[in-house]
């Protein structure tokens, strides 16, 4: 079985990106934002739209004043024009000149006064019985009357009753063209009240007539205040000069911000202005304003945490199960398998390639296994002769020393080495030589009580006994060594004519503190005394000792 470990940890560390929910969210980002930023240009588009809705109002009020102060001067303008008329044909009339003038006033209240004004500007009739005898004769509209010999409108005045008064002159022609008498006409302008009533009725809003000067003529609410007051410097007075007629959204005589809308009244010098509190409109604007930026922030935040949540539940966490799967598979856990879960379609290619992947790895371990099998044998054992090879006879003689040393029984060893065989290479060639081994190693492995029958090199072999006194491994070797010549393998040019051996042969006790090259020096020693004594021939270490002790 095959162990798989860790995979090592690289040196350096994988460079992280963004994670993938930060990646949703990003893209949540994306398509949120452009909708945040619409509806905010939206919203914003309203806003405007409602100021500008604010201005066409102001200006919208401005214009009645306007139409209404033009319908005025023109009713004015048709009975003044038809007393004039009357005069110049009929003359004066000294006696039923009041009843006259009070009978062309009577469809007209909102004349306060009519009166026949003499060349020398003196007035000669009237309707207001206290002005008869008053001179006019200083009075611009009077003298312009004379000077253009038409229809003259004068400036605004406040009247007695704080009302806002404006005077009409029309000349009296004569035959011969010269101005006789001036008819003036006084009224008072009574669409300034109802256009400042009109004002009132929305909240903070500001009606305002004031002339060049920047007197204040008339004002809706707050008339007692700012009646006859002056204010030069003011800003919306200062766009009252400025232009004929107009939006502008400045500050009022009462500091107020406001849009106004304004405009020239006809044939005067003074101006008609109408604010609207812009602080008071935008106040419900903004505050709608405020509940669809907070709505729409709710709606983001619910979406953003829906992609959240809905991320690590529907790919964060799968990707994760997916990764702790590829770790068990990476560690050698080849028996998960992905395919027991059910996974979002887009997951399942990658499910698919990690069960592909574990299988393949099963597969691949199976074969890995038996190439380790044969591995592992091909490192024990002699590819020629098919005995354990040197590698693995070293291992089983350090392994049964141990055992020895362990039961303090004795271990013999048994060398054998093939007879003049560089001859017989030499002779037949190396292919009879490896077959001349096999031969020989096949023998050898008949030695069925042998702890390990190997190919010590070359022509050397080597048999371990367990257990096995020195007189018991002479036999055996003796038999070895008869088995092998009763195999009569030719050996032209060997003394004996076929295959010999030469066997060496040593037996120890670990436990008497050797190591097991003692041993094998030992049993060396002994097959170097079998080829001193002609081969063919076994020789046990201790006669060699009982050799050396003779000489």
């Amino acid at each position: 079985m095959i162990t798989f470990r860790p995979p090592a940890q690289p040196e350096g560390k994988p460079q992280a990106t963004l994670s993938i929910r930060a990646r949703l969210l990003l893209l949540a980002l994306i398509a949120v934002v452009p909708l945040m930023i619409d509806r905010a240009r939206s919203i914003e588009t309203d806003r405007a739209e409602r100021i500008a809705a604010l201005s066409e109002e102001a200006l919208a009020l401005t214009r009645q004043g306007i139409e209404a102060q033009q319908e005025i001067v023109v009713a004015a303008r048709s009975v003044v024009q038809v007393v004039a008329r009357a005069h110049a044909t009929l003359g004066t009339w000294h006696d039923n000149c009041g009843r006259f003038l009070a009978g062309a006033t009577s469809d007209a209240p909102w004349i306060t006064g009519l009166s026949i004004v003499g060349a020398n500007g003196r007035v000669a009739c009237s309707t207001v019985a206290n002005s008869v005898g008053f001179d006019l004769s200083d009075r611009p509209y009077f003298q312009e009357a004379q000077r253009t010999k038409t229809f003259v409108v004068g400036d605004l005045a406040i009247g007695r009753s704080r009302g806002v008064r404006l005077v009409a002159a029309m000349p009296a022609l004569e035959e011969d063209g010269g101005v006789g008498s001036v008819i003036t006409a006084s009224f008072e302008l009574q669409w300034i009240d109802r256009l400042g009533a009109e004002t009132a009725r929305r909240t903070g809003a500001l009606m305002l007539v004031a002339d060049l000067n920047g007197t204040v003529l008339a004002a809706h609410p707050g008339r007692d205040t700012w009646l006859r007051k002056r204010f030069e410097t003011n800003p919306l007075l200062r766009e009252l000069q400025a232009r004929d007629s107009g939006i502008a959204a400045v500050e009022g005589i009462d500091g107020v911000r406001r849009v106004f809308g304004f405009a020239r009244l006809p044939h005067t010098d003074a101006f008609v202005a109408v604010g609207l509190d812009e602080a008071e409109m935008l106040r419900r604007v903004d505050s709608e304003m405020r509940m669809a930026y907070i709505q729409f922030a709710l709606i983001g935040a619910f979406v953003l945490l829906g992609v959240w949540v809905g991320g690590e539940h529907t790919i964060v966490r799968p990707l994760r199960t997916l990764a702790r799967m590829a770790v068990h598979i990476g560690h050698g856990n080849l028996q998960i398998r992905t395919t027991r879960r059910r996974w979002a379609a887009e997951f399942v290619p990658l499910a698919g390639a990690l069960d592909a992947m574990a299988h393949r790895l099963t597969e691949r371990e199976e074969e890995l296994r038996v190439a380790n099998v044969h591995l592992e044998a091909l490192a024990r054992h002699d590819s020629l002769s098919g005995l354990a090879n040197r590698r693995s006879f070293d291992a089983k003689l350090d392994e049964e020393w141990r055992e020895s040393a362990r039961q303090n029984t004795p271990l013999a060893l048994v060398m054998i080495d093939v007879d003049h065989f560089k001859l017989y290479n030499d002779h037949y060639g190396h292919l009879a030589g490896d077959a001349c081994l096999r031969a020989v190693g096949e023998a050898l492995a008949q030695a069925t009580e042998a702890a390990v029958v190997a190919r010590y090199g070359g022509e050397e072999f080597a048999l371990l006994f367990a257990r096995t006194e020195m007189n018991r491994a002479l036999d055996l070797a003796e038999e070895l060594r008869g088995g092998i010549e009763a195999l009569s393998l030719p050996h032209l040019v060997a003394p004996s004519g076929h295959v010999t051996v030469s066997v060496g042969v040593a037996a120890l006790r670990a436990a008497n503190g050797d190591s097991p090259q003692t041993l094998i020096e030992a049993a060396d020693a002994a097959l170097y005394g079998a080829k001193r004594r002609g081969r063919n021939a076994v020789v046990g270490h201790a006669e060699i000792q009982l050799l050396r002790a003779s000489a």
